[in-house]
């Protein structure tokens, strides 16, 4: 199993809103991926024009001599799958504390549990989990729908209409329609645990259903 290392953060953090933040740019090192006979090293950043974060440089050095850095080893490396997996390390939320008087900063893998576990919301606190599963899809570059149906466990045409609610009402401006792109394989509510990367992820079924991404 490829262990994730993430390091060297930015003292400058990023405000999503709904108290979703990153740090502006991270490194993460990566050792024993399959078929990558050495250390993958990225650095990502936050991207404005894009919106999410995107990753910025990627490097790769052989393990020993004997080893020849070839474009099929090249081919191997998945990026995206690093950069949103060590996101995971690095988002926070800021959720309201028990006692309602303070601000606790919880990382973003506890966020999404606390989601998903709720049964019951009323359509204005559904609409503001949905805004902040959103924003929080964003921070971790994952297909925004696709997180929002399946942390608040709804279909993904209820997620759309949801953010397009949110978008229009002002409430979430910064919602872009885009096509999304395909969800890499990890388990946003537990990275180390198992995921199914075959599992469908539906886009808009005609425009004007929002995603974030590519």
């Amino acid at each position: 199993m490829a262990d994730v290392e993430a390091y060297d953060f930015s003292d400058e953090r990023i405000n999503l809103g709904s108290g979703v933040t990153l740090p502006k740019s991270w490194h993460a090192r990566v050792s024993g991926e399959q078929d990558v006979p050495g250390t993958i090293t990225v650095r990502v950043e936050w991207d404005d024009t894009l919106g999410r974060t995107a990753v910025a440089f990627a490097a790769l050095e052989r393990e020993a001599e004997g080893v020849d850095i070839t474009s099929q080893v090249l081919r191997e490396v998945r990026t995206h799958w690093i950069m949103t997996r060590s996101a995971l390390d690095v988002v926070t939320v800021d959720v309201d504390a028990e006692d309602g008087d303070q601000v606790d900063r919880i990382p973003v893998r506890d966020f999404l549990i606390r989601v998903r576990a709720q049964e019951e919301r009323e359509p204005m606190e559904s609409l503001h989990a949905a805004i902040s599963v959103y924003r929080v899809a964003t921070a971790i570059s994952y297909p925004p729908l696709k997180l929002v149906a399946d942390s608040l466990q709804i279909s993904q045409s209820t997620a759309t209409r949801l953010m397009s609610r949110a978008r229009d009402s002002g409430l979430a401006p910064e919602v872009r329609i885009q096509e999304p792109r395909r969800a890499p394989s990890v388990n946003p509510y537990n990275p180390g645990g198992s995921y199914d990367p075959t599992a469908p992820h539906y886009g808009p079924s005609q425009p004007g259903g929002p995603s974030m991404g590519r």
